[in-house]
């Protein structure tokens, strides 16, 4: 009983208020409305893409010799690098030099803050987002429609351009490595080769491969007409042929034998200088071999860096907006209006229930305990 007679002294209350409050509500209604009248409107302009996977700019993929298939569209990782970049300070200072937005917001540059608050300004109006399909959707609002539709996708054509400097400047520091070591296998290549010349030269080995065994079979041969002769010769003499006949048997004798030691020495010379030919030319062609590889991954990579790449797959670009995005008037209106009318309400109710109390009294009864 007691909690209805609450609820009707509520009801009194309220409609002993009701035109006072709707009166209220009516006069705030109707200056929220002028007042937004006077607000800018604002216009956003957006654009969604996917991020692209690197693997497009990897030579092993382009070129096939790689194991792993080509991913098209990018990985979560490759999506948080174009949302580091999107939000970075390198892309807002870019955007904030490109559209002169100290002049567009009204901000003096040579004041303290003045960069400090240009970058707070455009990040108010800049939002990028990763959407629950993976997309990431760029905007930007601003007061100039054209201006919000061309900001967006410059901002979008710039997170491109980041995103594949890093990209390519990983391409140049392994194309430097590359370079650097092909250089340095060139002039280990000439050193070495100058050192096979010089002991070619020093020991008259030409092939290694062979030059044995031709050297063999020369001693072979020489000795087998050493033999022969010399056996021709004991057979003259015993025989006793003229003196002449045996003088040139003997003078042939001793050019087989001049033949056989000199063969017999370059033999010894030969034998000498092949092992160290075998290893140094084993070690030109494996270095000769790298150096050729090397040169194959140089220009494979070559071609990945001076290749036409992009960061991002475009889903959408950003168009000129031709609706408002805010200020939404009649949104505010509705909202002042309520807000307006709740707590004049609980005003009303806390001035009825405290109304017969003296406060002079209290206020001079605390003062007197004080």
């Amino acid at each position: 009983m007691e909690q209805r007679e609450n609820l009707l002294d509520v009801l009194k209350i309220f409609f002993k208020w009701l035109k006072p409050i709707a009166y209220l509500c009516i006069g705030v209604g109707i200056g929220t409305a002028g007042i937004s009248l006077f607000l800018d409107n604002y216009y956003e302009s957006t654009t969604t893409f996917y991020a692209n996977s690197i693997d497009q700019a990897k030579p092993g993929q382009i070129f096939g010799t790689s194991n792993r298939d080509v991913e098209f569209y990018g990985s979560d990782r490759d999506n948080d690098r174009l949302l580091t970049i999107a939000e970075s300070n390198e892309l807002s200072n870019y955007m904030i030099e490109t559209f002169d937005l100290y002049t567009h917001y009204d901000i003096d540059p040579t004041k303290e803050k003045a960069a400090f608050n240009v970058r707070q300004k455009f990040n108010k109006y800049y939002t990028v987002i990763k959407t629950k399909r993976d997309a990431i959707e760029l905007s930007i609002e601003d007061t100039d429609k054209a201006l919000a539709a061309k900001m967006v996708n410059a901002a979008r054509d710039k997170i491109d351009e980041l995103a594949i400097a890093i990209i390519k400047n990983q391409l140049q520091k392994i194309k430097l490595s590359l370079e650097q070591n092909i250089e340095d296998k060139d002039s280990k290549l000439k050193i070495l080769g100058d050192s096979i010349n010089a002991l070619r030269t020093r020991y008259g080995v030409y092939n290694t491969d062979s030059q044995g065994e031709v050297f063999a079979t020369q001693i072979l041969s020489a000795d087998a007409q050493l033999a022969r002769q010399t056996a021709k010769l004991n057979s003259l003499k015993a025989t006793g042929a003229p003196r002449d006949t045996l003088n040139k048997i003997a003078a042939s004798i001793a050019g087989y034998k001049g033949e056989l030691t000199m063969l017999q020495e370059r033999t010894t010379s030969f034998n000498k200088g092949q092992s160290q030919l075998v290893v140094l030319e084993r070690s030109q062609r494996e270095m000769s071999n790298k150096s050729g590889q090397e040169r194959v991954q140089l220009n494979q990579l070559l071609t990945a860096y001076n290749s036409e790449i992009s960061a991002i797959n475009l889903i959408e670009a950003g168009d000129i907006p031709l609706i408002k995005s805010r200020p939404k008037r009649s949104l505010i209106v509705i909202s002042a209006v309520l807000v307006t009318a709740i707590f004049s309400f609980i005003g009303v109710l806390l001035f009825e229930s405290y109304k017969d109390i003296n406060w002079k009294e209290i206020i001079k009864g605390e003062d007197k305990i004080v």
